[in-house]
């Protein structure tokens, strides 16, 4: 009973999110238009350096707002990432900061740069499928937006047995053959024969 209240708890919180995102978007497009309005009215250009302030302020904040979007929508570290980037950079292109709090921003921007690429794992976050073991491998290149390295004419099944076997790996249930941005699993064998395998594809 409570974990039913719960899923349906997680399920409103998903819902609201969406919700918000709505929001968002349509008020990012009044704001966008409004934007535009600003930029082609020649009265909006009278104060100079004031003015191009003015719009990296809408502008950047603009960008903000469909970053923060993008986040609720996804739940990816990629999207957290991104919308702290441009919080960041906003602070430090909009106000005029001190000597200190410029290098305070780029170190800051450098370490978010450096846990993106050193902390986050490619599988992360990520999108699977589980196939006949008999699908050809082109089929699956199709489906999958991927590349297997293997001969069209191939099978899913003869593409992980061959690689596991050069790899001398153990043929079984579980076992798994990685590549860059994706991977290939064992999902089932009857006997000796794999029926199913799992199509694992980074986000």
């Amino acid at each position: 009973m409570r974990k039913r209240f719960e899923e349906s708890l997680l399920h409103v919180a998903n819902c609201l999110e969406l919700f918000i995102s709505v929001l968002m978007i349509i008020m990012l497009i009044i704001l966008s238009l409004k934007f535009f309005v600003t930029i082609i009215d020649s009265r909006s250009y009278v104060n100079g350096q004031d003015d191009l302030a003015t719009f990296l302020t809408m502008a950047l904040n603009l960008a903000v707002g469909v970053e923060f979007v993008k986040m609720l929508c996804k739940h990816t570290p990629d999207t957290i990432i991104e919308v702290l980037l441009f919080a960041t950079a906003r602070q430090m292109i909009v106000y005029h900061l001190s000597a200190m709090e410029t290098l305070i921003g780029v170190a800051a921007i450098a370490g978010l740069f450096a846990t993106r690429k050193y902390l986050f794992c490619a599988f992360d976050e990520t999108s699977a499928a589980i196939f006949r073991a008999t699908q050809h491998i082109k089929t699956i290149n199709w489906l999958f937006r991927i590349q297997i390295p293997a001969d069209d004419g191939l099978t899913l099944g003869e593409v992980v047995r061959r690689k596991l076997e050069e790899d001398e790996k153990e043929v079984a249930t579980g076992s798994c053959i990685y590549y860059s941005d994706f991977a290939l699993r064992i999902a089932k064998m009857h006997g000796d024969i794999i029926t199913r395998v799992e199509v694992i594809k980074s986000i």
